[in-house]
């Protein structure tokens, strides 16, 4: 129970975002109670690719992409996948998400997460020492390769991007591929070396350690499925699941779930689902030194503790069908091209949810219906490099404190 006077607020969801909104929350003096119904560090935190990437502020929204839609949805082999059936519930999303495929779209998504990726080790590494959680990260950057000539100019936006923002990036040819990574199978002619990016050796460990730290300074972590938020008369929010209980102020930051409470105290906005899938295969950790990925491949290979991480993947199917077998075959094709000395079968596979706003930007920020709400999700495929700074930011909102950036491009009002 909070103390008296002391202001009390519930975290839904213990993904990234939620535990870090929780300890930023805890700094500020809030008595905080973080809510979730799995362990720490489930959902798409659990399963993406594990890289904590600076760079990674170009959108997955292109130019090319209206172009490119159904050859991509109609391809063998394609790292973009739809359930037919589920595609009407999804189709002014994927309206949306195409009138923010322009050029000048894509530029302005692009600033704006480059605005609060650059600032997350900021935030990241100092909680990561405190509670030593630093111990499960490694460094040496970050290679994105591309597999010819006629790839690296199709992807001229997104390059242009890389180098006028980034102030980490350096371009190499294949002989400087094959000496930071031997392994490699000898089809990739360029890439773009970002130095500055880290990756998880465990992203659930991380999580597990972060909330450990919460708990030992008087936080409390509730396993409970919360079914409804209300705003009461008095201004609270009362947080409904197997327990009942009444807060101060409330944060949804429970990603692709986070839609299962829109309606009442929330408003409903554009969030959707990009199913994501990764493969371990447990006997090659060292066949790589840094996360590598394709840029077009829609695949990504991470060296962690447990083993060799390939994850990629969009499939457009909702949150509640079941895994599709054909999406982890692709990840496996695609590991055994990339990486030729791999020759056995993956020892585990995943799927998950990626939370996605159709501008690409999370949504962080007040409710516009419930004051008293923060909002805190929508990351799709960056959660692990910008969940730090936007429990900050959170923080800052709750307290009323001027955030580090400008979040007016996230604001849940945009919509």
């Amino acid at each position: 129970m909070p103390a008296p006077g002391e202001q009390n607020i519930a975290v839904i969801g213990a993904g990234i975002v939620g535990i870090s909104s929780a300890l930023y929350l805890q700094k500020a003096g809030f008595a905080v109670t973080l809510i979730d119904r799995d362990e720490p560090g489930q959902g798409a935190t659990f399963g993406n690719a594990a890289a904590l990437a600076p760079h990674a502020f170009v959108p997955i929204n292109s130019p090319s992409i209206p172009r490119r839609l159904l050859p991509l949805l109609f391809a063998a082999g394609s790292p973009l996948s739809i359930d037919w059936g589920y595609a009407p519930r999804m189709l002014p999303w994927l309206l949306s998400f195409l009138s923010h495929c322009t050029a000048a779209e894509v530029t302005r998504i692009a600033q704006a997460m480059h605005t609060l990726l650059s600032r997350n080790l900021d935030y990241a590494l100092p909680l990561f020492r405190e509670c030593g959680a630093d111990r499960l990260m490694r460094g040496g950057g970050y290679l994105h390769l591309y597999e010819s000539e006629a790839a690296y100019r199709a992807s001229a936006g997104e390059v242009a991007l890389y180098k006028r923002l980034a102030d980490d990036v350096q371009e190499i040819d294949a002989a400087e591929i094959r000496r930071l990574e031997p392994n490699l199978a000898p089809v990739f002619v360029r890439a773009l070396y970002f130095h500055s990016a880290l990756h998880y050796l465990s992203t659930v460990d991380v999580c597990a350690t972060l909330v450990e730290h919460f708990c030992a300074q008087g936080g409390r972590f509730q396993r409970d499925e919360v079914r409804t938020l209300e705003a009461r008369p008095d201004g609270r929010i009362r947080v409904a699941g197997m327990q009942d209980s009444v807060y101060n102020q409330a944060v949804l930051a429970a990603g692709a779930q986070a839609r299962r409470l829109f309606g009442g105290a929330v408003e409903k906005l554009p969030l959707e689902t990009e199913r994501g899938y990764h493969i371990m295969f447990a006997g090659q950790a060292g066949i790589i030194s840094r996360t590598c990925s394709s840029a077009t491949a829609g695949f990504a290979m991470t060296p962690m503790t447990a083993g060799l991480r390939c994850a990629g993947m969009v499939e457009l199917a909702g949150l509640d069908k079941p895994p599709n077998p054909a999406c982890h075959a692709y990840l496996d094709r695609t590991a055994k091209r990339f990486l030729p000395d791999i020759i056995e079968s993956p020892s585990s596979s995943w799927m998950g949810f990626r939370p996605s706003m159709p501008d690409a930007l999370p949504v962080i920020g007040r409710s516009n219906r419930t004051a008293n709400i923060i909002l805190a999700f929508g990351h799709q495929h960056v959660g692990m490099s910008s969940g730090c700074v936007t429990g900050a930011i959170v923080a800052d909102i709750a307290t009323g404190r001027t955030p580090p950036i400008d979040i007016t491009p996230f604001s849940p009002a945009r919509f």
